[in-house]
């Protein structure tokens, strides 16, 4: 079964995969590593295995769990029967070339603040993705939250975060996280959808298109959404987005507008919504941090969500003994996710073993799943593809950086003197220093760079992922040197 390795148990050991991240790319990868005969450890810096998608719930509201966290559970179970060893609540800090052989890799793990570190000689990175915010007057009010994290919350805990809830920005998730808010009580006072798909698209997601049709589940998740709303007399408004939170010490209303299709506000259509609590999402970006500390290429493919890692279909990188799977590889949901995981779980463990591995041997079913669910994400991504006019909503004041509180007029003062990357604005503005590091205003300073210097080259470079890739306390380096 999955053990619950505790830091001393795992410290200085070796496996042949080391899986990092538990949701569906994560535990597919565990369980078809570990099926394969493979030593492997799933190292995933949550308490409880399932990701996002399959997060699952803590404590009493384990009782109420739903059916999609009942299939994270039954894949957690499966990696469990298959022998992978699991570390949950586990941070990886860094990772590095085995100083006594080239062939194996050091993990660098931090745990309730206490460090340790195993080796591999295949490596994993199922990291998943972060959400994308978009930068406007009163986004960093308290009462502003991302989509993702209200939904987390409930998933969890059980939680719903505030009274009234708006959400607002694009993508499904707005209409998945505003179903769960009235199903559990909450008051949604409007659901905004910035991309024009059309009210019959959102409305009647039956009859999109003949792509859509082929992903029955996601279909009936967006019927049942919906439905949801409607009995609840909750308004979706497609071609619309928020534009200021207002609010002195927390959120207290929200200005939404009509967008034209550039996303930009059309002047005149300005609306004043009453609430205490808005939920923003405007897509996925690619965690790949880790992959660059592996010594991994990266690709800008922005329809994938920016930067993402150069592989093959067996999900093996151009670094020997490195693969990426799910969303942190390519924005593409859950059921790309645990195919990629699968494939990249097996192709792993061949390679630590010493055994041939390649697209000639992945099933029928496989091969037909890739498929199926790339032919989504392309459609997906053209849907809700994020318009320029996304970058203009910051004011002058408006910080880019939350950590470092960058104002807007300050990153496009650096790029007007000539800074060109967000490395170099990094550089000469503190954008990108503090606790997040980079992980959120990133996009937004590509964004401001867009505006200003027009659309990037084909190839802009990422922000550089730099060693500790998480706070560590001072502490766990203090303890480490006592030892």
């Amino acid at each position: 079964m999955i053990t619950n390795a505790s830091t001393g148990t795992c410290r200085d050991s070796c496996f042949d995969v080391a899986v990092i991240g538990a949701g569906p790319a994560g535990l597919g990868a565990a369980a078809a590593a570990a099926a394969a005969g493979a030593a492997t450890i799933c190292i995933d810096g949550q308490r409880r295995p399932g990701g996002q998608y399959y997060r699952q719930p803590a404590g009493a509201a384990a009782a109420s769990a739903d059916r999609r966290q009942r299939s994270g559970a039954a894949l957690y179970e499966a990696a469990v029967n298959a022998g992978s060893s699991y570390l949950p609540g586990t941070g990886v800090w860094g990772l590095s070339e085995d100083p006594h052989t080239t062939t194996v890799r050091r993990v660098e793990l931090v745990t309730d603040g206490r460090l340790s570190q195993v080796s591999a000689r295949s490596i994993v990175v199922a990291a998943g993705a972060r959400e994308r915010c978009a930068a406007f007057p009163g986004w960093t009010l308290p009462g502003v939250l991302t989509a993702g994290g209200v939904q987390a919350l409930y998933k969890q805990h059980r939680i719903v975060p505030g009274k009234r809830i708006l959400l607002a920005g694009s993508g499904p998730l707005l209409l998945v996280v505003a179903a769960a808010m009235v199903r559990a009580g909450g008051e949604v006072v409007a659901v905004v959808e910035a991309a024009r798909v059309g009210g019959h698209s959102l409305r009647h997601p039956l009859s999109t298109t003949a792509t859509m049709v082929r992903q029955p589940a996601k279909i009936w998740e967006g019927v049942h959404s919906v439905a949801a709303l409607a009995r609840h007399g909750v308004r979706v408004r497609t071609g619309w987005g928020v534009v200021r939170a207002h609010g002195r010490t927390e959120v207290t209303g929200a200005t939404i507008a009509r967008l034209d299709r550039q996303w930009r506000p059309i002047p005149g259509t300005d609306r004043y919504l009453d609430c205490d609590t808005i939920a923003i999402h405007h897509g996925l970006v690619p965690a790949t941090e880790m992959l660059q500390l592996l010594g991994v290429s990266l690709s800008y493919q922005p329809a994938l969500g920016g930067h993402v890692p150069v592989r093959d279909d067996t999900m093996a990188t151009d670094a020997a003994g490195v693969f990426a799977a799910g969303d942190g590889a390519g924005v593409g949901g859950a059921g790309l996710a645990l195919v990629e995981g699968e494939i990249a779980g097996a192709a792993a463990a061949a390679h630590a073993l010493g055994m041939p591995y390649s697209t000639a041997d992945l099933t029928r079913s496989q091969r037909v799943r890739l498929r199926r669910e790339r032919r989504f994400q392309k459609h997906y991504s053209e849907l809700f593809r994020s318009r320029p006019g996304l970058a203009d909503l910051a004011g002058p004041d408006t910080p880019l950086c939350r950590c470092e509180n960058v104002p807007e007029r300050e990153v496009s003062a650096v790029i007007n003197a000539g800074a060109t990357t967000v490395t170099a604005v990094k550089s000469l503005t503190r954008c990108g220093m503090g606790n997040c590091q980079g992980r959120v205003c990133a996009p937004l300073i590509q964004d401001c760079l867009t505006r200003h210097l027009g659309p990037p080259p084909e190839q802009p470079p990422p922000l550089r992922a730099r060693t500790p890739l998480e706070p560590v306390p001072l502490s766990a380096f203090a303890s480490e040197a006592g030892q």
